[in-house]
């Protein structure tokens, strides 16, 4: 338990990819904590509906994280001082599955702006205003990769090697914030159930339903892990054994 007597002890976090799955599973977790909120992603729709729900006060953010200049956006809100954030969530992401050669060039590298480009902009954002902050107030990084980043797959080679980039880069920032105020986790989750593998086209009906999460259950080992400090986890205990094989 927090000093403050809630679960987690932030006072405002941001998330992207807020519109749906793990990351609104997060702001719904966070609000009810009485976390405000910044929330980010490209549906307003959704976002400000998503807001209306929460009983916290709420900024809505739209932006393109692929487009440069939205992406600066989302970093100046970062790093301003008269709303200082404890937490960033670095949820947003995507896929699209089919053969490496055959992939659009334009769709491949949207990948790649998302996945990798915005989340390592908005990563070091997080970390300058972090330890900028000074003092002992706690912050923290959350950032959302996936085991899919330490596996093989066939139609998902862009996919899996953006996910394996978030992996490298939190173990190694980690290394770097050891002896500050400020921690960054990666959460690494199996699969899950949203809306990422229709939007992906990934075929998952041959997957056993025993191998799916909830997007809740991995927001909340998320948030619980990132208040604990850790450096990564892995939201279920037969993914940390097929991981340990997998290895």
């Amino acid at each position: 338990m927090s000093e403050s007597g809630g679960r987690w002890g932030w006072q405002r976090a941001l998330v992207t990819g807020a519109s749906s799955g793990i990351g609104a599973s997060m702001a719904r977790l966070l609000a009810a904590d009485g976390v405000a909120l910044v929330v980010v992603a490209r549906n307003g729709g959704r976002l400000e509906a998503l807001a209306a729900e929460l009983p916290v006060d709420v900024e809505v953010v739209v932006a393109d994280l692929a487009d440069r200049a939205q992406l600066r956006v989302v970093e100046e809100r970062i790093h301003e001082h008269d709303r200082p954030i404890d937490l960033v969530v670095n949820n947003a992401g995507l896929g699209f599955s089919g053969l490496f050669h055959e992939l659009d060039p334009d769709t491949a590298t949207f990948v790649v702006d998302v996945n990798v480009t915005a989340l390592h902009r908005l990563t070091r954002a997080a970390a300058a205003a972090l330890l900028d902050r000074g003092g002992n107030r706690r912050g923290a990084i959350l950032n959302v990769g996936s085991l899919a980043g330490e596996s093989v797959g066939a139609s998902s080679a862009t996919y899996n090697a953006t996910k394996a980039f978030v992996t490298s880069l939190g173990q190694s920032l980690a290394a770097e914030l050891v002896g500050t105020e400020v921690s960054i986790t990666t959460l690494l989750p199996g699969f899950t159930r949203t809306e990422f593998q229709q939007r992906a086209g990934s075929p998952v009906d041959d997957v056993p339903s025993a191998l799916w999460q909830s997007a809740d259950d991995v927001a909340e080992a998320g948030l619980d892990a990132a208040w604990r400090g850790a450096v990564e986890v892995v939201p279920s205990r037969r993914y940390r054994v097929l991981r340990g094989v997998n290895r």
